[in-house]
C-alpha cells in the first residue's frame, strides 16, 4: 500500500519514501521534442505544477546521474530515456511570497530571492565551480538584477556547462498587485526600465549562451502581453492538446490510485462516484477527450478516507480557497459581478480564451472570463464554431 502524498511536491522524497506517484514522465519526452526550448505552462492553483517541476529537475540534473535508475527506472522515462537526461545544471526560481508592499520592497525581495537561488545553485554544483564563496561575493556586490544574471552566465560559461532554468509561480507577485488594483505599480515593474522587464530581457539574451532551456509555470498569463518585446521567445503550451493530461489525474489514474492507497474494493466504486462529482471535469484543450480531476483535491479527500474512514468535513481544501479572495476583489467591479451571476444562472458562457493578458484590459469581459478559466473556476465544455462554451467544472467549484 502506498502512502498518500497530500501536499507534497518533492519528487525524490516521494520516490524514496514509498509515496504514491502517478507516472507523468512520458510528458518529459513530449516537451523535450517540442519545437521550442522555452515553454510557458499555466494550470490552476494546487494542480501539481511544483511536483512536475521537481520531476524535471531530478531528471535533467547532472548531479543525479548515479540515482537515475533508483528515481526513474520503473517509470516511462526510465525505460525510454531521452538524449538530454542528466545533462544540465538546473537553476530553480520560485517567485511566491515576495513582499508587494511597494516597488522598492518588491525589487529588494526579488533581487534577494534571485541571489539566494543562485547561492543554492552554486552550493549544489560546488564540485564543478571553483571558489564558490568568491563567486557568491561577486554576485552579492552586483547593483542590479541584470548584472547578477550576467555574472552567473559568465561563471557557467567558464565551466562549459548549460543551464535548464525552471521558474515556478512566475506571476505570483503580479497577481497580488493586480488584486490590489494598483495599475501604476504594475506598469512601473514591467515597463521598459522596470526590473521585471530587465530580468526577462537578460534571460532572453542568456539563451544565446548558457541558458539552453526554460520552463515557466504560473496560474495566469498576466505579464505575457506586457513583456512581449522583452521576452518574446516562450511558447505558450497551456492549451496544447498533447499536454491536456500532463497535470492532474485522468479517471483511469484515479481508479488505480484508489487501489494503490488501499481503498477496499467494495468501497472503490462509491469513492470514484463521489470524486467524479466533486473534483472532475477539467478540460484544457477543446480537442481533448479525457477530463481531468484536480489532483490536490483527490489526495485531500482520500487522505481523510484512509485516516478517518470518512470524507473530509469541508469538501474543498483551504489551500485552494486563496483564489477566491482574488475573485471577490475582481467582482467588486459591477460588470464582472453581473457577468458572474449570469454564468451561474445560465450554467456557462460562450467565450474566447485570451492567451495573453494586458493589465489595461484586465476588466474587459473576455479577460475576466479567461481569468476564471485559468483559475479553474470555469472549464471547456465544447467547441461552438470559433468559440468555446465554458462551464463550471464540478460540484465543489
Amino acid at each position: 500500500m502506498k502512502k498518500i502524498p497530500y501536499g507534497m511536491s518533492n519528487f525524490r522524497a516521494m520516490r524514496e519514501e514509498g509515496y504514491l506517484y502517478v507516472d507523468k514522465t512520458m510528458y518529459i519526452e513530449k516537451i523535450e521534442n517540442l519545437n521550442s526550448k522555452y515553454l510557458f505552462f499555466i494550470r490552476p492553483r494546487r494542480f501539481g505544477k511544483s511536483l512536475f517541476l521537481s520531476t524535471l529537475e531530478n531528471y535533467y540534473d547532472i548531479n543525479n546521474e548515479k540515482d537515475f535508475e533508483k528515481l526513474f527506472g520503473d517509470l516511462y522515462i526510465g525505460k525510454n530515456p531521452t538524449k538530454l537526461k542528466n545533462s544540465y545544471m538546473v537553476l530553480e526560481l520560485d517567485f511566491s511570497g515576495l513582499d508587494t508592499g511597494d516597488r522598492e520592497r518588491l525589487e529588494k525581495y526579488f533581487k534577494q530571492n534571485l541571489i539566494d537561488s543562485i547561492s543554492s545553485f552554486l552550493n549544489k554544483y560546488h564540485s564543478i565551480f571553483k571558489e564558490i564563496n568568491e563567486i557568491k561575493e561577486h554576485i552579492k556586490e552586483k547593483p542590479d538584477i541584470k548584472s547578477i544574471i550576467n555574472q552567473l552566465i559568465e561563471e557557467v560559461e567558464k565551466v562549459g556547462k548549460k543551464i535548464y532554468l525552471i521558474i515556478d509561480e512566475y506571476d505570483h507577485f503580479a497577481n497580488d498587485i493586480i488584486a490590489m488594483g494598483d495599475s501604476e505599480f504594475y506598469r512601473e515593474i514591467v515597463r521598459a526600465s522596470g526590473f521585471v522587464r530587465d530580468f526577462y530581457e537578460t534571460l532572453k539574451i542568456g539563451t544565446k549562451s548558457v541558458i539552453d532551456r526554460i520552463f515557466i509555470t504560473g496560474i495566469s498569463p498576466i505579464m505575457l502581453d506586457d513583456l512581449t518585446s522583452g521576452f518574446n521567445i516562450a511558447l505558450n503550451v497551456t492549451m496544447d492538446l498533447n499536454l491536456n493530461e500532463m497535470l492532474g489525474f485522468t479517471e483511469e489514474e484515479v481508479v488505480k490510485i484508489l487501489e494503490e492507497v488501499g481503498i477496499e474494493e467494495k468501497e472503490r466504486e462509491k469513492s470514484l462516484e463521489e470524486l467524479k462529482e466533486l473534483y472532475d471535469g477539467y478540460l484544457f484543450s477543446a480537442e481533448a477527450e479525457k477530463r481531468i480531476y484536480n489532483p490536490d483535491m483527490v489526495l485531500y479527500y482520500l487522505d481523510s478516507i484512509v485516516r478517518y474512514k470518512k470524507p473530509p468535513r469541508n469538501l474543498i481544501d483551504d489551500n485552494v480557497k486563496t483564489d477566491y479572495g482574488r475573485l471577490n476583489r475582481l467582482t467588486m467591479n459591477e460588470e464582472n459581478k453581473a457577468l458572474l451571476e449570469r454564468i451561474i444562472k445560465e450554467e456557462g458562457i460562450v467565450a474566447e480564451i485570451v492567451t495573453k493578458f494586458s493589465f489595461d484590459r484586465m476588466y474587459d469581459e473576455e479577460y475576466f472570463i479567461s481569468l476564471l478559466f485559468y483559475m479553474g473556476l470555469l472549464t471547456i465544455e465544447r467547441q461552438e464554431k470559433t468559440r468555446l462554451f465554458l462551464k463550471i467544472p464540478n460540484y465543489v467549484i
